[in-house]
């Protein structure tokens, strides 16, 4: 059976719309409030968290360097009636105004950006005693259709963690402890770092839409992208039911720091 896997951004959008609403909640119960705050998402991609943000109330900004992603961002909220303003820009470069952001946030990139710069630029655009938030997710390896998948992708692709993950001395909550080390040394004090299990339902080409917009293959053109995908799908429709829904664990990491 042949899958549509569709525009590869549109894909990126849809499969890692899985941010839950325990992870806001987890905020709350921190003192985190949203309601007319000045926040600033670095990365924003296609706008996934930083919709969440503006319906909770936040001035929120996305920066993002991509313009597939900043289109797609927009052209999503367009159909949902949203006005969000995204910026050109970088974690090590924002082009946002020095000490005017009460919170700023980074999910599931730190480890792409050069750090010591990405910290310096957090520091300067966030206010006095501002909030830094840096959060990361992903599913884990316990179920059977994760570990196929992952030999699988292991036959073609080089499955090594970027730089900062792989060359880590060791990890805390999944984060490797040089970024602490690093947040702590920039004197941002870190208030609570904590980690929560959440459940996320897949049929087997939502589960290829999702492993289209992993780090492994992000070097890979669209039409590169598009035959492994589907020769995924294939492999997975020889093991599972395509039409059966299947629940994976997943993993959310959060670091709550002050300026």
């Amino acid at each position: 059976m042949t899958v549509n896997f569709g525009n590869v951004t549109s894909r990126y959008a849809a499969s890692c719309d899985d941010i839950p609403h325990r992870f806001f909640d987890t905020l709350k119960v921190r003192g985190i409030v949203w309601e007319g705050r000045k926040v600033a998402e670095i990365g924003s991609g296609t706008g996934i968290l930083t919709r969440k943000l503006h319906k909770r109330g936040a001035e929120v900004i996305g920066v993002e360097p991509s313009i597939d992603m900043r289109e797609t961002a927009k052209t999503l909220e367009s159909k949902l009636y949203l006005e969000i303003p995204y910026l050109t820009g970088t974690a090590e470069s924002t082009n946002l105004p020095d000490n005017y952001y009460d919170i700023t946030m980074i999910h599931r990139s730190w480890d792409l950006f050069d750090r010591p710069k990405a910290i310096h630029e957090i520091k300067r655009i966030l206010k006095d005693n501002g909030t830094f938030i840096a959060s990361d997710s992903s599913f884990l390896m316990t179920h059977e259709v994760v570990q196929d998948t992952m030999t699988f992708l292991n036959e073609y692709v080089d499955m090594t963690p970027p730089d900062t993950k792989a060359d880590s001395a060791g990890k805390v909550n999944g984060f490797p402890v040089e970024w602490l080390l690093e947040w702590q040394q920039a004197d941002f004090t870190i208030k609570d770092f904590y980690t929560f299990s959440y459940m996320v339902d897949f049929t087997l080409q939502s589960w290829c839409d999702r492993v289209g917009s992993l780090y492994w293959l992000s070097h890979l053109d669209d039409t590169e992208k598009e035959g492994l995908l589907q020769s995924l799908h294939t492999f997975l429709s020889r093991r599972y039911d395509s039409l059966q829904e299947f629940t994976l664990q997943h993993q959310f990491t959060v670091c709550l720091m002050k300026k």
